[in-house]
């Protein structure tokens, strides 16, 4: 994802939440049976404001680049703010699975809101009073794409991802990906939004992302 050697501002390592005014989004992580600790073991921060960490297993090395990026909104939309984790696994043995879950927890008891899908995109928006808030990240569709197009994720992914790969229920998404053999690399992204209450949010708009333009933004 980037070379670390050249990298010179190590930070306290911390876990990957975003807190958002509804709640805060925790991530779990699971790769070939190994439940990866919320704390990563290295952590850099950049020049963006976002940070690279880093897991290492025996059979598997983690890197994760999360971050602030401003999103590109129609006009008449209200300031949005937004983060973007972006998970990133190198296979060092086959890996038998590889399982990425958002889950939003916390929400105050007056907020309403679901799930919703768009052409490339799961995610569910709450909102209430407030805020409104909305996570999100990239359906099986646009995985079998990127698959197809040799980018992000290995291209045998494209038979083999599941119609329901991807898993909506209530404030939680949960991405069940194939397995990923040695030497490959796979790619999974997800956005956080919010902003106050709007008769237009853009929340939805902003976590439809373009994975490598924002990954080149927190790259900085």
């Amino acid at each position: 994802m980037l070379d670390t050697d050249v990298l010179s501002r190590a930070v306290p390592p911390r876990a990957l939440d975003v807190v958002t005014p509804l709640g805060q989004v925790r991530f779990a992580v699971r790769v070939a049976g190994w439940d990866v600790p919320a704390r990563p073991e290295l952590t850099w921060g950049l020049g963006s404001g976002a940070r690279l960490s880093r897991w290492r297993h025996r059979a598997v090395r983690l890197d994760v680049l999360a971050g602030p990026s401003v999103p590109r909104l129609p006009d008449g939309f209200p300031p949005v703010t937004r983060e973007t984790t972006i998970f990133r696994v190198l296979a060092r043995e086959s890996l038998d699975e590889f399982v990425v879950q958002a889950e939003l927890s916390g929400v105050p008891g007056d907020a309403e809101g679901g799930p919703s899908t768009g052409e490339r995109l799961d995610a569910f928006t709450v909102e209430n009073a407030d805020a409104v808030v909305s996570v999100g990240g990239p359906d099986v569709e646009t995985l079998r794409h990127c698959s197809r197009a040799g980018q992000h994720v290995p291209p045998y992914w494209s038979g083999q991802l599941a119609d329901d790969a991807v898993e909506l229920t209530g404030t939680t998404i949960t991405w069940q990906l194939p397995a990923v053999e040695r030497g490959d690399y796979a790619e999974l992204w997800v956005s956080v939004a919010w902003s106050e209450p709007s008769e237009q949010p853009g929340t939805w708009f902003a976590v439809d992302i373009d994975p490598a333009r924002v990954r080149r933004e927190l790259a900085q």
